[in-house]
């Protein structure tokens, strides 16, 4: 019907809204350092070089750990697991990702990571290689570090499997495309 008016039921979408200003310790390599430095520069980001180093910096208070796949000499699941068993630390949400792939790295053995760190109960994995480094690829990252910090990690009120989350429903609209 032209010129009808939605019903009382009907709800707007609304604009895209980012949390406050958050802490965000970056546990990832040198080639991605700089990268998530400029995606996240609108955050307060404090980098670590070892395990040790993030253990360490978590009681200063983080909305969210960016752990990479090959940080620490590859040191991502003993972290993980480290981060989930500390009474202190467990609900803090943990994304994965993982930056360039080497050849020995194949779509078999993506997923199989995938698989891994959510059955270590990390809140996201992202294959960088679906995320240009570009305006757009680099916005899609922001706004899932920002859901994540929003709802506290908590995937389970939207997800009724692990493998629902927003970073694998990211990374399955990027293989679409």
């Amino acid at each position: 019907m032209e010129g009808a008016r939605p019903s009382a039921d009907h709800h707007e979408m609304t604009a895209y809204t980012p949390p406050p200003r958050s802490r965000i310790l970056l546990a990832v390599t040198d080639e991605l350092l700089e990268r998530f430095q400029r995606i996240l520069a609108r955050h307060e980001t404090v980098s670590v070089n070892t395990a040790g180093e993030a253990m360490g910096e978590l009681d200063a208070g983080y909305k969210i750990v960016v752990l990479g796949v090959h940080f620490d000499e590859s040191q991502m699941f003993s972290l993980l697991g480290d981060i989930r068993t500390h009474s202190k630390y467990r609900k803090i949400p943990v994304l994965c990702v993982l930056g360039s792939r080497g050849r020995a790295i194949t779509d078999v053995a993506v997923e199989g990571l995938d698989h891994a760190v959510k059955a270590m109960r990390a809140n996201g994995f992202l294959d960088l290689l679906h995320f240009p480094d570009d305006d757009e690829g680099n916005a899609r990252i922001a706004r899932i570090v920002d859901y994540l910090i929003l709802i506290d990690g908590d995937l389970q009120h939207i997800a009724r499997r692990l493998d629902d989350s927003v970073p694998q429903i990211e990374r399955r609209r990027a293989e679409v495309h």
